[in-house]
């Protein structure tokens, strides 16, 4: 999605990254921008590191001294290598880090070296990120995205396992001891967007900080509180994403937040984004609503808020580094809108429920998703039967004959598999249902493009995103599958039927099939016709050694007529799902 409504910071500004400089008890952020270079650990004479960790107080100190005696201190260490390591800090600064005996130690020894900043530096350099929102015209949207995308920064440079909730309450207790505007514009955008306890916090800090004299900005007035209206979205009639746009307006000036909620993919927010708000952005979105195999809807808010209280409730599931960015940056202005929606689940009941998908949390890790999933719909929790009923809507299935080309007599299996899969899915089908290993590249050849093992030099894409029924949604559709580009294996995969799921049955399932598959790296169609007459022939030269490359004493242990149909189901069974309830 496209972010229109852009944070204050101007074209050609430098976009401040934070990164993690500490990590002890309260790891403090550090604000890098891009354009300063990261030393390259073979480049050792740049000893200073871009990651960088603020001086320690006397009494943190003595505290790392005590706890030379703390058999707990040898993994305090390792955490701190590590985290230099993983930061991209140079040779030398890991260097003085092993050569400590403790944690306390190694930072010291940073500290004399130069390589880390003292704690004003750290924090100034954290107020700057809010600088741009002194400027005159700057409005409640821009400070809201400002703000959200700072706390998107913390949520990236802090380690998987630290709560980023205790990580802005220890930035925001700090604000008292800088009175100037920036650590007032700080105060008031994380009162809006922060989690609940930093938002309290943070609402103290600001009041303290207007009480000692300075002023608020002109978009502090009604931050948080914006007119929402209208909602409307759309998605596919198998239920697998959904787009939902909330409009809101400040005054005269309309936004909108874009979320994409992907239900194979455990129905959490795939992607998010802030746009500007305008009459085409309906148009557009009623357009594609248009299309066969894709619904629009207009909802009201109690509505929209059902739906994102249970995308919000299940966990983040970008699919790509670009969705992973806009989740972190975006995921705490979506909540915060939600919240002013009429209805729905409340923070406290997610919290009571057990779910920590949404932004009140603390140190979920927003990361691309590594599948596709299993093809069934996650809503979270429960949602109500409007819901249900856009998403329980009839599901189909293709019966599919997949052949291996250039092999006689044939080898083929018949598939029943969702409509709605993703062509990686289908990829572990086919492999599973042939008995390939899946060791090596694939590819879809489709009317629409080249899916499959993502190879950007060779027009490959990825196949998780593209499902079976925009590439072959018709019988007698048919498309080639190629597995393994030395051997370069090519299956013709055809659609036979396009029928409704069958109640009680789970699918993808395998009917029937003929003949064994052939060994891996066998040579493809050719060598594995001359592997068959190798092993018929005990007098070929090179019988004895074709029997050790099989693995097998006789050439009887291999039998290119076997195929077990039952083995193949009960293999298939394990990630098969059942498509309508009995």
């Amino acid at each position: 999605m496209d972010n229109v409504a852009n944070s204050r910071r101007r074209p050609g500004d430098s976009v401040r990254h934070l990164t993690v400089v500490r990590d002890d008890h309260q790891p403090n952020l550090q604000p890098r921008r891009p354009d300063q270079s990261r030393p390259e650990q073979s480049r050792p004479e740049q000893s200073r590191p871009e990651q960088s960790r603020p001086e320690q107080s006397h009494h943190q100190r003595a505290h790392h001294q005590q706890e030379l005696w703390d058999n707990q201190e040898p993994d305090r260490l390792a955490r701190l290598r590590e985290l230099a390591v993983t930061t991209g800090a140079p040779a030398d600064t890991i260097q003085l880090i092993d050569n400590a005996a403790t944690a306390g130690d190694a930072l010291d020894l940073l500290t004399s070296a130069g390589l880390l900043p003292d704690d004003e530096t750290a924090m100034t350099g954290m107020l700057s990120w809010f600088s741009p929102l002194l400027e005159a015209g700057c409005d409640q949207v821009e400070a809201e995205v400002c703000g959200a995308e700072f706390i998107g920064e913390i949520r990236r440079a802090a380690p998987a396992d630290t709560d980023i909730t205790e990580l802005l309450t220890d930035i925001v207790g700090q604000l008292g001891a800088y009175p100037i505007p920036e650590s007032l514009a700080m105060a008031r955008v994380l009162a809006v967007l922060g989690p609940p306890s930093v938002r309290e916090a943070a609402a103290h800090a600001a009041s303290r900080l207007a009480a000692a004299g300075l002023t608020d900005p002109p978009w502090a007035a009604g931050l948080g509180a914006p007119k929402p209206g209208p909602f409307f979205g759309y998605g596919d009639i198998y239920g697998e994403q959904r787009s939902v746009v909330l409009a809101f307006r400040y005054g005269r000036k309309r936004h909108a937040l874009m979320v994409l909620i992907d239900y194979v993919l455990g129905g959490g927010v795939k992607d998010c984004s802030v746009v500007d708000y305008t009459d085409g952005l309906r148009r557009n979105c009623h357009a594609l609503g248009s299309e066969p195999d894709v619904r629009f809807s207009d909802l009201d808010g109690a509505q929209a808020r059902e739906i994102l209280d249970a995308a919000l409730a299940a966990p983040p599931c970008p699919l790509h580094p670009d969705q992973a960015e806009d989740v972190e940056n975006y995921l705490d202005l979506l909540a915060a809108r939600v919240a002013l929606l009429p209805g729905g689940w409340s923070a406290t009941t997610r919290k009571a429920t057990g779910q920590h998908g949404s932004a009140g949390g603390g140190a979920a890790t927003i990361a691309p998703a590594s599948g596709a999933g299993n093809g069934r719909i996650s809503r979270g929790r429960q949602a109500d039967a409007h819901i249900g009923a856009v998403w329980q809507a009839p599901r189909n299935v293709h019966r599919l004959k997949v052949t291996l080309r250039g092999v006689k007599p044939p080898i083929w299996r018949r598939l029943e598999v969702p409509s709605d899969i993703s062509l990686t899915r289908l990829n572990t089908v086919i492999q599973q249902s042939f008995g390939w290993q899946n060791s090596h590249p694939h590819l879809f050849e489709t009317p629409v493009g080249r899916y499959g093992s993502y190879e950007p030099d060779l027009d490959i894409r990825s196949g998780a995103s593209k499902k079976l029924s925009a590439v072959a949604d018709w019988p007698g559709d048919k498309i080639l599958y190629v597995y393994d580009f030395g051997d370069y294996w090519e299956h013709d995969v055809l659609v036979e039927a396009v029928q409704p799921a069958q109640p009680g049955v789970a699918y993808p399932q395998c009917t029937s099939g003929r003949r064994a598959c052939p060994p891996e790296d066998s040579g493809g169609p050719w060598g594995y016709g001359e592997m068959l007459k190798t092993l018929a022939s005990p007098r070929h030269e090179n019988h004895a050694e074709m029997l050790q490359w099989l693995g097998i004493s006789a050439p009887g242990e291999f039998d290119p007529e076997q195929f077990d149909v039952a083995a193949v189901r009960r293999l298939l069974a394990r990630k098969a799902a059942i498509l309508i309830r009995s």
